[in-house]
Formats: structure tokens, C-alpha cells, sequence
């Protein structure tokens, strides 16, 4: 074979690769963050001591839920959500309002559970689209808040899931 040839070969080659790779679908973070409204969207991250989902309600809102496994305390509050400068990040910008429900006995059902309503400052953090962590500050070398898997399902049905695990955290305990 000649120089030409062999060239021939190697930059059809290249052409093919490139063509596969660009037609090979996106990673899970890269398509779930591919636009700009997350709404129907979910997380399920972990903690120290606590689960916390995120349901991206629209193209501006999310709602959270902390699940705090040392008190039968279950926190819910809304926020905003955006895009920052470095594409990588989104701010998560809380709500000053946040339900409180708290289950007194562990054999309490849902129904009674205690509820407040707290006034408490706005906390800021930041969602890694790439790594799916919850960050302190939009950097990669910021400390890691919790660990994020993306959910499957419904709003609904994730939180069914994390309330069942929560509970049988529970009654692990003695």
C-alpha cells in the first residue's frame, strides 16, 4: 500500500470514530441536566445522619426534603434553582420556610405527626452536575455537602421509597 492510501485509511477511520462517539448517547448527569428546565426531575442524596431529595418542580423552583435519621424529624422547603457562569453548577437557593413534621412515638402513623412551621435563614448550596454532589461553594475543590443519585420515578414515588427506607432505619434502632 502507498502513503496515500494508508492516509485514506486512517482518515476514514478518524471519521468513523468521530461519528460514533458524537451518536453515543449521553451520560445519565449530562442528559438529565441537557436543559434548562428540570421539572418532573429528582434526586435521592445521603448525608451524615440524613437522606435529602430534591424535586425540580419547573424551570425555577425545587422542593427538598430532609430526612434526619437521629430525630423522627422530617423537614420539607421549597427554593429556587439557576445556572451560574460555569455550566457545571446550578444554585440552590432555600426558602426561609420550612415544615417541620415530627414523629413523636415510633409507632405514630403520618397522620399524627406533629407539624411547625419554622422561620429559618436561607441556606445556599450548589448542585454538581457532573459528580451529582451537593457542594458549599461552586468549585471542584469545595467540600461535598451529600452524594446525589439520580431517581427514576414520580416525586411521588420517590418519596415513597426514601420515607419506607427512612422507617426501616428506625426500626433497626432498639
Amino acid at each position: 500500500m502507498t502513503n496515500v492510501n494508508l492516509s485514506i485509511i486512517r482518515a476514514n477511520i478518524i471519521s468513523l470514530l468521530i461519528t460514533l462517539y458524537m451518536s453515543m448517547p449521553l451520560q445519565a448527569s449530562e442528559s438529565f441536566f441537557a436543559s434548562d428546565d428540570l421539572g418532573g426531575k429528582n434526586l435521592f442524596c445521603e448525608e451524615h445522619n440524613l437522606f435529602v431529595t430534591y424535586n425540580f418542580l419547573d424551570n425555577k423552583r425545587y422542593k427538598t426534603t430532609n430526612y434526619f435519621l437521629v430525630y423522627f424529624d422530617i423537614g420539607i422547603r421549597e427554593g429556587t434553582y439557576g445556572h451560574l457562569n460555569n455550566p457545571r453548577y446550578l444554585y440552590l437557593k432555600a426558602d426561609k420556610k420550612l415544615e417541620i413534621y415530627n414523629k413523636l412515638n415510633k409507632t405514630d402513623n403520618e397522620k399524627n405527626w406533629q407539624k411547625k412551621v419554622a422561620e429559618v435563614p436561607k441556606l445556599d448550596y450548589y448542585l454538581d452536575t457532573q459528580d451529582l454532589n451537593i457542594t458549599f461553594s461552586p468549585g471542584k475543590y469545595s467540600k461535598i455537602k451529600s452524594s446525589c443519585k439520580l431517581f427514576a420515578g414520580t416525586a411521588k414515588e420517590l418519596r415513597d421509597s426514601s420515607l419506607k427506607k427512612y422507617l426501616k432505619n428506625f426500626d433497626n434502632d432498639n
